[in-house]
């Protein structure tokens, strides 16, 4: 996940797949939860093992819960991957399990994980630990955005990141959607603490760069945990 391309060019270098990332937004069935324990023990260990035999040394996985945040979800699964192989081979072991019968997901945002043309530092592109808080949510610019300047769109964005860079306790992670799902980008942010994020979004409205989006909805919000320990609630 760590690897860099062989020039520094910038142009080569933000064309250059770091990977793929994916967010799994899950919805349980109510009637899932009236099973005996048993049955539903089964269910999840099954679940869990399909899901951490699909990933190896170059990718890294998280669960989180959205209990209380979310309605129409329930948990996320982030997974980081070297291939969208790798992300596929994940579906469809979940799909063979029984819990998928049980569960679907709601959303799920599909991203490449590639260099900013603002920034010369990949640093969020090397599998690590999670933050205890995520922050994530589908990202649609202005067509006019991509009309500007690279200049032009360069200096509002170092606006946008010197206002991010106040906020040293939350890590973003930016990855490209176009073209292989929906939105433009999926944003991710992490962060122990929950209201320095709030105070960060807030600040950002007031950047020159809030102008030209389109979308930054639907926001989700979850607690990272072990994937059996959040499924062992239900």
């Amino acid at each position: 996940m760590s690897e860099r391309p062989a020039t520094d060019d910038k142009k080569s270098r933000i064309q250059v797949s770091l990977g793929f990332s994916s967010f799994q937004c899950w919805k349980v069935d109510k009637e899932w939860r009236r099973l005996d324990a048993g049955s539903k023990k089964r269910h999840v260990d099954e679940f869990v093992k399909a899901v951490e035999a699909s990933y190896g040394p170059d990718s890294l996985i998280g669960a989180f819960s959205t209990a209380g945040l979310k309605a129409d979800t329930d948990f996320i699964i982030w997974t980081r991957a070297k291939t969208i192989d790798q992300i596929h081979a994940l579906g469809r072991a979940q799909l063979k399990t029984e819990f998928s019968k049980w569960a679907a997901m709601s959303h799920n945002y599909n991203a490449m994980l590639k260099g900013s043309p603002y920034e010369q530092e990949d640093k969020t592109f090397v599998p690590q630990s999670y933050y205890k808080y995520l922050f994530v949510y589908p990202f649609v610019k202005t067509r006019d955005w991509y009309l500007l300047p690279m200049p032009e769109r360069m200096r509002i964005m170092m606006e946008h990141i010197g206002k991010s860079k106040a906020y040293d306790m939350v890590r973003i992670n930016t990855s490209y959607s176009f073209g292989i799902d929906d939105q433009d980008f999926v944003v991710a942010f992490e962060s122990d603490h929950a209201d320095k994020f709030v105070n960060l979004v807030q600040d950002l409205r007031e950047s020159e760069s809030s102008k030209y989006t389109e979308r930054d909805t639907p926001m989700y919000v979850g607690v990272q945990a072990p994937l059996a320990e959040i499924l062992a609630d239900f």
